[in-house]
């Protein structure tokens, strides 16, 4: 919240509560106080737009303009009992927006060496069609946003943080538009086209995967922070999966769900979800090579020889299958991910590491742990790291979009979001000492890292007998 946010909500909320508790000894200053309120409101406006979290506010100034014009004509007891009823009503309405989203969050600053660039690519695979929308001509797009080391002393624009703010279509998955109507002024930490850093001639490249159905936005906070340390990293957008995204022509587009029957088979969905995902992560790598694809030659800063991927969730399992798949990565880190079929033959180690959320024990989380056993047996070991505080959406921006009291409670009593500062502090520390050591084949300083924090615990990896 901006400080005149502050100023004029407590203003209208002491106004009004004193107008309501001591109404004869406020009679001398109400005209003044409401003028200074009115004036508050007005540099609010003006300052930083319109908030929908202001409406009831604005009312509660109608309701005490109404009660000093109407003052003087003696009101009959039932009218002011009314008012004043109307007054107490509003002043509880005020105060909940604001008790459950917040109309600028505050993201985590990145704490790393370097400022943050982001710039954003919006590809279409001419060779591959789209199987999602009915149209048969339509070629799948895939979208990347870059975030990246760059210079001391770049000024400039934060990006955006969701993709389309100004033309959102009237929901986003089941959230109304105009929830997001003030998200053009969240900071991402990343400024939009800056140069890259030239303190090296090549960086390390780190591919970033969403959760199923989430767009890329959501983990600005974790991907702004993970660049700071010194990484180019690409954060994919998956059209039609993802809940909103701005294809290369232009057009806003939202999640596609093509079932075929009324009782789906949810394991293929997220089967063949998994595979389109590996498919866009192979058709990025391809363009990191393509010149064409960056008309100043930004992807030549890319190192090709030092390519790893991480994700959450569905987006972390996804990775891992892509590491599988393509020699090209060479270390992959799941985070707090759930593999959907099958794995191909193994073809000897490759650096892995998974990062988790507290699960309980039972068969709630077997699909869970039996995938990420495969994963640790396809890749010949590994490191797993539980923070035992966070649950799985603790690794997003999701908690921090709420105000303090929503997010308490979500918190304690919906295991939603809890402890995200934290959480998110600790996953990219343990990921840049995971990519860090994947880089130098040493790995020692992944358990310093670990002992840095009470909240992570080293978990054992069972590999079993045999692959199942």
């Amino acid at each position: 919240m901006h400080i005149i946010d502050i100023v004029f909500l407590i203003t209208i909320l002491t106004l009004v509560s004193c107008s309501i508790l001591i109404s004869k000894r406020m009679n001398s200053v109400l005209k003044p106080c409401i003028a200074l309120t009115i004036l508050l409101a007005l540099i609010q406006l003006l300052s930083y737009g319109f908030y929908w979290h202001y409406l009831p506010s604005y009312f509660l100034i109608l309701l005490m303009v109404m009660m000093t014009i109407f003052s003087k004509n003696h009101l009959s007891k039932i009218k002011r009992r009314l008012l004043r009823f109307l007054m107490v009503l509003m002043l509880f309405t005020s105060i909940l927006p604001w008790s459950i989203l917040l109309p600028v969050p505050e993201l985590t600053k990145p704490r790393g060496d370097y400022k943050v660039g982001t710039r954003i690519f919006r590809w279409v695979d001419h060779g591959r069609a789209e199987k999602i929308t009915s149209d048969l001509n339509d070629k799948r797009n895939v979208v990347l946003q870059v975030w990246y080391p760059s210079e001391e002393n770049i000024k400039g624009s934060h990006s955006g943080y969701l993709d389309g703010l100004g033309s959102l279509p009237e929901k986003i998955g089941p959230l109304p538009k105009w929830i997001f109507d003030q998200y053009d002024q969240i900071n991402t930490y990343g400024i939009l086209d800056a140069p890259i850093s030239k303190e090296q001639e090549q960086w390390p490249v780190i591919i970033f995967l969403t959760g199923n159905g989430a767009s890329r936005a959501f983990y600005t906070s974790l991907i702004a922070d993970l660049a700071s340390h010194g990484y180019v990293v690409l954060a994919i957008d998956h059209p039609y999966e993802a809940m909103i995204v701005k294809l290369a022509n232009g057009k806003i587009v939202t999640t596609i769900e093509n079932h075929s029957d009324a009782r789906p088979n949810l394991m293929k969905f997220m089967e063949d979800r998994l595979h389109t995902r590996i498919a866009d992560v192979r058709f990025v790598l391809n363009q990191l090579g393509n010149l064409k694809a960056s008309p100043d030659n930004f992807l030549l800063s890319l190192d090709q020889n030092r390519i790893f991927i991480t994700g959450h969730s569905l987006g972390g399992a996804s990775g891992a299958v892509a590491m599988a798949c393509d020699s090209r990565i060479k270390a992959a880190a799941n985070i707090d991910g759930t593999l959907y079929g099958e794995l191909p033959k193994p073809n000897g180690a490759h650096p892995f590491l998974l990062i988790e959320s507290k699960k309980e024990d039972g068969d709630r989380f077997l699909r869970y742990q039996n995938g990420n056993k495969k994963l640790f047996q396809q890749f010949e070991g590994g490191y797993r790291y539980e923070i035992a505080e966070a649950d799985h959406y603790s690794f997003t921006d999701a908690p921090l979009l709420l105000s303090f009291p929503a997010r308490f409670l979500a918190s304690h009593f919906q295991e939603f979001g809890q402890i995200p500062f934290k959480t998110q502090t600790m996953t990219v520390d343990i990921l840049n000492a995971f990519f860090s050591g994947a880089q130098s084949n040493n790995f020692t300083d992944m358990d310093s890292i670990a002992e840095r924090y009470p909240g992570i615990v080293r978990k054992p990896i069972n590999l079993g007998n045999s692959r199942p």
